[in-house]
C-alpha cells in the first residue's frame, strides 16, 4: 500500500464512522441540523448567502454506503455555496491566483477585483486541479479561477475539508469542458455528504491528524525504498564489473 492508498484508506474511514467510537451522549446530527438551518436563515437574510432549497436529507437508497444511525446524510449542495468576493477597486492588494498561493510566483499588485480576506477558504473551479481548497493567507483580490467556499460554521470546518479531500479525485476525474476544464458543479452540489454528530466530528479530526504524520513518515520511508529499488540494479552491474576486473567473481 502506498502512502497515499494509505492517506485515502484514513479519509474512507473517517467519513464512514469507522475511524472513532461513537457515543450515546453525542447529539445526534439531525440536532446539528437545526441549528445550520437558523445560521443559513440567518445569513440569507443578511445577503450574505444565497437562499437554499428547503434541507432535506438523503435515503439510504440514494447513498454510497451505510453511515451510523447518530449520523445523516445531506446533499453538499446543501451545505455549501461557491460565492465571489465582494467588488472593491482603489485599494492596493495582492493577486490570490494559485500559482501565489503555492508559493512559486511573486505577488503581482492589483488596484481592483474580487476582495476575500484573510483565511478565507477558496476552491479551484477551473483547471486540471479544479476541486482542490486553499486557504487566503492575506487579504487579496481573488484569483480569477477561484469561487468562495461557504459551509454553516456550526460544522467543524477541518471534518468538511477532509470530506472535499476525500473526494478530490473525484472531482479531478469528471471535470467538464474540452479547452478548459471545470469543477463539475452537478456532481459537486449533488454529492452525498455524511454529517456525524458535531462532537464526534472533532473526534474524527483529531484522529486524522494523529495519524496524518505518520502518513508523511510512511511516505518518506516509501521514496526511500523506491529511489534503493531503481539504484540497485545498476550498482549490483557495477559491482560485479568491478568484481571481474579484479579476478575476484570467479574461483582461480
Amino acid at each position: 500500500m502506498t502512502a497515499q492508498e494509505l492517506k485515502n484508506s484514513i479519509l474512507q474511514l473517517a467519513v464512514q464512522g469507522k475511524l472513532v467510537p461513537q457515543c450515546k451522549e453525542d447529539e445526534p446530527a439531525s440536532e446539528l441540523l437545526k441549528r445550520i438551518e437558523q445560521e443559513k436563515s440567518t445569513l440569507i437574510k443578511a445577503g450574505i448567502i444565497k437562499k437554499y432549497k428547503e434541507l432535506s436529507t438523503l435515503s439510504a437508497d440514494d447513498c454510497p454506503f451505510d453511515i451510523p444511525e447518530s449520523w445523516i446524510w445531506m446533499k453538499l449542495g446543501d451545505m455549501c455555496q461557491l460565492l465571489d468576493g465582494v467588488k472593491r477597486r482603489g485599494e492596493k492588494h495582492p493577486y490570490l491566483e494559485a500559482k501565489y498561493l503555492r508559493g512559486k510566483v511573486d505577488a503581482t499588485i492589483l488596484n481592483e477585483g474580487k476582495f476575500v480576506e484573510k483565511g478565507t477558504r477558496l476552491i479551484l473551479v477551473d483547471g486540471e486541479n479544479s476541486g482542490e481548497v486553499f486557504n487566503s493567507t492575506q487579504d487579496g483580490y481573488m484569483g480569477s479561477t477561484f469561487k468562495v467556499l461557504f459551509f454553516p460554521q456550526v460544522l467543524s470546518e477541518e471534518y468538511v475539508l477532509y470530506f472535499l479531500l476525500f473526494k478530490r479525485t473525484a472531482f479531478r476525474n469528471n471535470k467538464t469542458g474540452a479547452a478548459i476544464p471545470h469543477l463539475n458543479k452537478e456532481l459537486f452540489f449533488n454529492m452525498p455528504f455524511p454529517i456525524p454528530p458535531l462532537a464526534e466530528q472533532e473526534r474524527i479530526v483529531a484522529k486524522i491528524e494523529e495519524l496524518m504524520p505518520l502518513v508523511e513518515e510512511y511516505g518518506k520511508a516509501e521514496e526511500q525504498l523506491t529511489k534503493l529499488n531503481a539504484e540497485f540494479p545498476d550498482k549490483l552491474r557495477k559491482s560485479i564489473l568491478q568484481q571481474a576486473v579484479q579476478g575476484k567473481l570467479t574461483e582461480r
